[in-house]
């Protein structure tokens, strides 16, 4: 059978994923927001406070996602140039995608399968580059703050009885050291396939100063959900030390981005990871609960809303 003649199953099938996508994105956030329990409460505020920081939480989502679509778009030009709205809609589609897979593993999928030329497994490998900045200024944000209380506020987490934070933050640059070694041996020993090569070859796709706008765009968007999150907790009254609070919060990011999650359980293990880390400065766990559930509807729940309209322009076959 010719591939013409293949075309109208081809176009059943992708419209049957594209629902499928659609129906477990709008379950999922329908789901969690339904066994939210009834937490959102101002005690503290008055209402200009309320509005100011609503505003600004939900402007600094759209200036999270579009430096994302500015890096996306930077990441996939050498092989197919996009303008920024094309970036945009992929991003925001592969948000879609990603609010109900584990780890938010489907972001690349809007983002891939919304391209025209592209080869799919290096625009996948160039979205991983993309992700791996990301989650090392995580890692490394994190491992910094967690140093620093453990060092200004001693013991702050009270595991020096256990092992000392020298010794952890050894054993961290020592795990550094040896994944880019192995990473090195890999890439340049590697003998294989020249459908192999091609894909490893990829990575050398952009220069040192591409990946280094990459990286910066990464911190910016960094400190942008950094300072989301802090206002999330000024909204519901959680006060502190700013010192303290950005460092409990670069570490409950860094704790959330390596701990694996199932779409069924991330919100309890977002909303725990919070309560654990800020129950350190702050006892009742109501607010944190919020303040988490908040962020997680506003940088989440409503772009997978918005990208929802794009997923019908996912592109799972070749036309």
């Amino acid at each position: 059978m010719s591939t013409s003649q293949n075309k109208p199953y081809y176009k059943v099938i992708s419209l049957f994923i594209k629902s499928v996508i659609l129906f477990f994105s709008f379950y999922y956030i329908y789901d969690k927001l339904n066994q939210a329990p009834m937490v959102f409460y101002f005690p503290t505020l008055f209402s200009i406070d309320i509005i100011i920081y609503v505003f600004a939480i939900i402007l600094l989502m759209f200036l999270n996602w579009s430096l994302e679509a500015f890096k996306w778009k930077l990441l996939i030009a050498p092989l197919e140039k996009i303008n920024f709205s094309a970036s945009i809609k992929g991003v925001l589609a592969g948000v879609t995608i990603s609010i109900f897979t584990p780890n938010r593993v489907g972001e690349f999928a809007g983002r891939v399968f919304f391209l025209n030329q592209a080869d799919k497994i290096q625009a996948t490998i160039l979205s991983l580059i993309g992700s791996l900045a990301q989650l090392l200024v995580t890692i490394i944000a994190g491992v910094f703050a967690f140093y620093m209380l453990e060092k200004k506020y001693y013991d702050f987490f009270q595991i020096e009885q256990f092992i000392s934070v020298n010794t952890l933050f050894l054993i961290f640059v020592l795990l550094i050291i040896g994944l880019s070694i192995l990473t090195y041996v890999v890439y340049v020993k590697q003998k294989s396939s020249e459908k192999i090569k091609k894909y490893i070859y990829t990575f050398k796709l952009h220069s040192r100063k591409n990946l280094k706008v990459v990286l910066n765009l990464s911190i910016l968007r960094y400190i942008v959900f950094s300072i989301q999150y802090y206002f999330a907790l000024k909204l519901f009254g959680i006060n502190g030390g700013i010192v303290i609070v950005y460092s409990l919060i670069a570490i409950t990011f860094f704790v959330t981005s390596v701990i694996p999650t199932f779409a069924l359980t991330e919100i309890a293990v977002r909303v725990g990871v919070a309560i654990y880390f800020f129950s350190t400065i702050y006892t009742s766990q109501a607010p944190i609960l919020a303040a988490s559930l908040f962020l997680w509807m506003v940088n989440l729940a409503i772009p997978a809303l918005i990208g929802s309209a794009f997923v019908y322009k996912l592109k799972f076959f070749k036309e």
